[in-house]
């Protein structure tokens, strides 16, 4: 299995310097990194001279990557695939471009890829809160359920004519630049696309470009709430699957938790998983350095039960 890579979302706020983030995550042990969405241009030098001066490897950028300068605050979704605004949708493909683009000049395999939302608007929160209170598949979070897969199919329609038209532009450019590009499963069902929906959008794309991105805290959130098993989703997605989001979580959504403080059975999920997929730790910026160690330790020594 791949080694495992950190990604910059975990200490990228407290840095002003790019060397030095990027060192500070080498320090830990980890020989490769991923670029998160968060990458100012302050740090832009410094991530270049890391790379010069083969500090690290650089296995992936998440778009947008770096932060456009039009944005005030980091924001994976500021600009969306899906908006039903020609100008902010050709925003969205100008700074994937971007993205691609520096991911092509720091030798990075893949970019990770959000897509946008279909909604229905709100119905995530919704049905955390009841879980919350016990009501888990009751009457009420049925019918909720079933009013949500009824109207996003009708979205869907509406939606995935936008995303593509988007998408295929990028597509074109990441196949130039021999770059890949990932599809994350997202963490709330109004963001596109859903389980049921990645087999077709997947489809419309080669597989030589186009792949699935997987984050196992994602999956795990979708599962609390009952909208798909988490084991057969990466099973059904592992032909086309790039990579791989890692942290823990607990239900329903505490995620980017790092790995044992949550309730992913991650001995059991691991088998799931191509053996060159690129593996990437995504913590929250809360957690300790002693618990990104720990969970580098943890990882490995799943992996190592795989051999």
């Amino acid at each position: 299995m791949v080694p495992l890579a950190l990604s910059t979302c975990w200490n990228s706020y407290r840095h002003h310097d790019g060397y030095e983030m990027l060192q500070e995550i080498r320090q830990l042990g980890f020989t490769s990194a991923e670029l998160g969405h968060a990458i100012r241009f302050s740090l832009w030098p410094g991530i270049l001279k890391a790379w010069e001066t083969n500090l690290i490897k650089i296995t992936t950028l998440h778009n947008f990557c770096p932060v456009p300068t039009s944005v005030l605050h980091p924001n994976p979704n500021c600009y969306e695939f899906s908006d039903p605004r020609p100008g902010v949708r050709k925003l969205a493909v100008k700074n994937s471009e971007e993205t691609i683009r520096q991911a092509a000049k720091l030798g990075a395999s893949s970019v990770v890829f959000h897509l946008g939302r279909a909604g229905p608007a709100g119905i995530t929160a919704k049905l955390e809160g009841r879980f919350l209170h016990g009501k888990f598949l009751d009457r009420r979070y049925t019918d909720l359920t079933v009013a949500a897969v009824a109207r996003r199919k009708k979205n869907f329609d509406i939606v995935w004519p936008r995303v593509k038209e988007c998408l295929e532009p990028l597509v074109a450019l990441a196949g130039e630049k021999k770059v890949r590009l990932g599809f994350e499963i997202r963490e709330v069902f109004e963001e596109f696309p859903h389980e049921e929906e990645m087999p077709g959008v997947l489809d419309a794309f080669p597989a030589e470009v186009v792949g699935y991105w997987h984050d196992f805290g994602h999956a795990a959130r979708k599962e609390y709430l009952g909208w798909h098993t988490h084991a057969e989703t990466l099973r059904l997605r592992a032909p086309r699957l790039l990579g791989c989001h890692v942290h823990d979580c607990r239900r329903p959504d505490d995620d980017h938790l790092p790995l044992g403080h949550g309730e992913i059975d991650f001995s059991a999920l691991l088998p799931l998983l191509p053996q060159n997929a690129i593996a990437t730790l995504e913590l929250s910026p809360h957690a300790a350095e002693e618990q990104v160690i720990a969970s580098r330790h943890l990882w490995n020594s799943y992996a190592s039960a795989l051999a």
